[in-house]
């Protein structure tokens, strides 16, 4: 044991190094984002939502529009808004400005209709990442 204390202190530069870094391992540990979202709390309880379950509902929503191919989601809670991103890899035939308009549409009514979200609506960004290939026709 007095090897170890001998060594650590011998060297300042090395235990200002460990300790900082344990430092902010805690600190990320405590600033990381929760596993689920409060939606609704009353007297008789609370609903919440996991959060791959609110990506995957995104993503579906997303997936079912002709041109997307796959899709994304990230949805941060900032402040009291809902921030969501979109990746999406798109077909060759996809019209963007109508694509991302119908996105946007459909994703604030998911938070409206689906989940009852009012005014924590906050901004929608989608971001192309890839193009697939169109499939060959017969």
């Amino acid at each position: 044991m007095n090897f170890l204390s001998d060594y650590w202190f011998s060297f300042p530069s090395s235990t200002i190094v460990v300790g900082g870094a344990l430092a902010l391992l805690l600190v990320l540990i405590f600033l990381r984002q929760p596993r689920s979202l409060p939606l609704a709390s009353n007297e008789s309880g609370q609903l919440s939502i996991s959060r791959r379950a609110l990506h995957r509902m995104v993503e579906a929503c997303c997936e079912q529009v002709r041109g997307v191919a796959s899709a994304n989601a990230s949805i941060r809670i900032r402040g009291d808004q809902f921030n969501t991103r979109l990746r999406l890899k798109i077909r060759p035939e996809a019209k963007l400005d109508a694509i991302q308009g119908y996105l946007s549409q459909e994703i604030t009514t998911i938070y409206r209709e689906n989940l009852g979200l009012t005014s924590e609506i906050g901004p929608i960004e989608i971001k192309v990442v890839g193009v697939i290939p169109a499939e060959p026709g017969f």
